[in-house]
């Protein structure tokens, strides 16, 4: 019997697609790049069920562009990636990638720019032969890109750049939650996952992780690869620290 396929969505949101993007091009800029390579960049060991759902979400938001050795980085991420958020220039550019995708200006189309429940999109795209699993999976990334989205726009329409931070700062709270996108806390089609916690003790306070007791070997490359882009962020944050801190003095 042959396995059920589902039409092709992105497999992650916007968000993490152009965090993904940049670190391709930190280190190789718009240089024509084979896929593997561009696989490395982003925190992967190879090409795998793990990473080239990634690739291929990339190319959906028009943030990747060309095959296999012909593969760079696309002029509207570095649009994205080259103006701080609140300008114009990355409101308009990441407007343009969160529709590029099929299916997302479908549902912008059909559900008033993404306005109806989860249950009303699901319905829809069931009777559009995506299989359950499938259907749930596309629903995060179309919210996640649509969150995304409008957070830059609040930025810019009220014309005080912020940057999205991760982590609570130590001083607002001693809890800081690392959050992991596409694990969700429940199955809403049968029982509770079982969880497990892992807790970091800092100088400047805890570090909680909450993950799933069981994960696949797919999975926990993942996981890996976000840890790995979610410790990066930290390093500069705590360089530019120490050198203010030096500054200061």
């Amino acid at each position: 019997m042959a396995r059920a396929r589902s039409p092709e969505y992105p497999a992650i949101g916007l968000k993490e697609a152009v965090e993904r993007a940049k670190l391709v091009y930190e280190k190789d800029y718009q240089n024509r790049l084979p896929k593997k390579v561009v696989a490395e960049h982003m925190g992967y060991k190879s090409l795998s069920g793990a990473s080239l759902p990634v690739l291929s979400a990339l190319a959906k938001y028009g943030l990747l562009e060309g095959r296999g050795d012909e593969t760079r980085v696309s002029d509207l991420a570095v649009a994205i990636i080259a103006h701080a958020t609140g300008t114009p220039e990355r409101a308009a550019a990441l407007q343009q990638a969160a529709t590029s995708p099929e299916l997302f200006a479908e549902l912008d189309q059909r559900f008033s720019d993404g306005k109806a429940s989860d249950q009303a999109i699901r319905s829809y795209l069931l009777t559009s032969k995506f299989i359950p699993g499938a259907a749930d999976a596309a629903i995060r990334s179309y919210r996640d890109t649509k969150m995304f989205v409008d957070s830059e726009s609040v930025g810019y329409g009220e014309g005080q750049p912020t940057e999205p931070t991760i982590m609570t700062p130590a001083s607002e709270t001693k809890t800081q939650h690392i959050r992991l996108p596409h694990v969700p806390a429940d199955d809403q089609f049968g029982a509770p996952q079982a969880r497990r916690q892992e807790v970091i003790t800092l100088d400047e306070g805890d570090v909680v992780l909450s993950f799933p007791a069981n994960l696949t070997p797919e999975s926990f490359e993942d996981l890996k690869a976000h840890l790995d882009l979610f410790v990066k962020k930290m390093q500069r944050r705590a360089s530019a620290s120490s050198k203010d801190e030096e500054a200061a003095h």
